[in-house]
């Protein structure tokens, strides 16, 4: 009988450390998920929601920026001199964005934005920032080492204890629930570092000369990579902080709750796919590529499919009975903004594509078109809005219209990779 070919021992290496990340990992995602409907029920409101999704959408926006893209830079230096400089690029490039972040906080407050409005956010936001970024770092550096059971330890680990706190942070009132997720992503990042320390320890010292050889060799992801991340943040966030400018706490707030299901278990198959299917995009060989790229997208489609279809499944009255009439319009927003999820998570988990390719550049294209997109439609309905605060079924509509924006975006945006992998084919 003939060995097995390279190509299948690749792709059962593949599938072996999806499922170490999708086990491990899925300990945090069951934390949130069993926690989620208790924080709401007992502990906070759709106030606390609200601030809640504002604040993890800049903290998204300016984490995309955080490290300069150097996370996943690490994963492709190929010797442990360059991956030590290239860790350090980031670390300083954290420094910086650390920074903004206190800037950008102060200016929402003195040009009066809503966002500007939430307590200890001059604080919280830059602690944020950071704690995205080193465990962006620790993810980078692990996946570089093909410790993937490490990794998902350690984001297990992150996670739940992440939840116990924001319990533990009740006292604090809405900020509880902020603080908890900030102080969930430090311990998942001190644990990284820790478990990265004797690697980083033998490694020689990053000198000036290293560095500078380190970003010359990855400047790609911080000129295309960073930007495009930027756009993509800014493009899904800019919906929300308008939401949150001028949209009912009570909306809002059900919103990011809603927000918070459905990404829990998209998060879980994203992370999980997304590490392993770049870091190993190399044993792919060419003329198979769009084949192993299709696969995966039907795949992941079909999943997320049969995953959101369980919304349409559950009776409404449960929601109100479970959580209390306080939260009676989440599960009717869940319902508008599932669709776009399909799309999402299939072009996100496999978006490693694109750097694969060299085609860094397509990413910022589309991420720019992205962004004009979802401000094209707030733009359109911001000059036939005729109220302050947009009425309850209103802001349905404008959920509904985004809903159709984003999946048209997503869909759009796997036929490109599509494409860039049959221009290299033909090449």
């Amino acid at each position: 009988m003939s060995d097995p070919s390279p190509s299948r021992n690749a792709l059962k290496r593949r599938f072996k450390d999806i499922l170490g990340l999708s086990l491990s990992a899925g300990l945090a995602q069951i934390a949130a998920v069993v926690a989620l409907p208790l924080l709401q029920r007992y502990c906070y409101g759709p106030v606390a929601f609200a601030d809640m999704a504002a604040y993890a959408q800049l903290a998204g926006i300016l984490g995309a920026v955080a490290t300069l893209r150097m996370d996943l830079a690490l994963v492709k230096q190929n010797s442990l001199e360059n991956a030590r400089a290239t860790l350090s690029n980031g670390l300083r490039a954290l420094v910086v964005t650390a920074f903004v972040a206190l800037v950008l906080v102060l200016g929402l407050q003195n040009f009066g934005f809503e966002m500007g409005s939430i307590p200890w956010l001059w604080c919280l936001l830059p602690l944020g920032v950071v704690g995205v970024g080193l465990n962006g770092l620790v993810t980078g550096w692990l996946s570089r080492e093909e410790r993937f059971h490490k990794l998902a330890v350690v984001r297990a680990g992150g996670g739940v204890a992440g939840e116990a706190l924001r319990f533990a942070s009740v006292p604090l009132g809405s900020l509880g629930l902020i603080v908890g997720r900030i102080a969930g992503q430090w311990c998942s990042a001190i644990w990284g570092l820790r478990a990265l320390h004797n690697s980083w320890c033998s490694a020689p010292q990053s000198t000036r000369s290293s560095r500078k050889t380190a970003w010359k060799n990855s400047r790609a992801y911080a000129i295309f990579t960073t930007p495009a991340n930027v756009l993509a943040m800014a493009a899904n966030g800019l919906f929300i902080l308008y939401l949150f400018e001028h949209g009912s706490s009570t909306i809002v707030g059900a919103a990011g709750a809603g927000m918070a299901y459905l990404t829990v278990a998209a998060g879980l198959v994203i992370r999980s796919v997304s590490d392993v299917f770049f870091k190993h995009l190399d044993d792919v060989p060419p003329e198979t590529l769009l084949r192993h790229y299709t696969g995966w997208v039907a795949a992941l489609i079909v999943i997320s499919s049969l995953g959101v279809s369980v919304l349409w499944a559950i009776p409404d009255p449960w929601v109100t009975q479970l959580l209390g009439d306080a939260w009676k319009d989440m599960l009717p927003i869940m319902r508008i903004l599932a669709p776009w999820m399909v799309p999402w998570i299939a072009g996100s988990a496999l978006s490693g594509i694109f750097p694969h390719l060299g085609k860094q550049s397509w990413t910022l294209v589309l991420d720019a078109l992205h962004l004009a997109m979802v401000s094209g439609l707030i733009w359109t309905f911001e000059v036939s809005r005729t109220q302050d605060v947009l009425s309850d079924a209103t802001a349905l509509l404008l959920i509904g219209d985004y809903t159709v924006v984003q999946a048209s975006f997503y869909t759009a945006a796997i036929g490109v990779a599509m494409l860039a992998i049959a221009l290299r084919k033909n090449r």
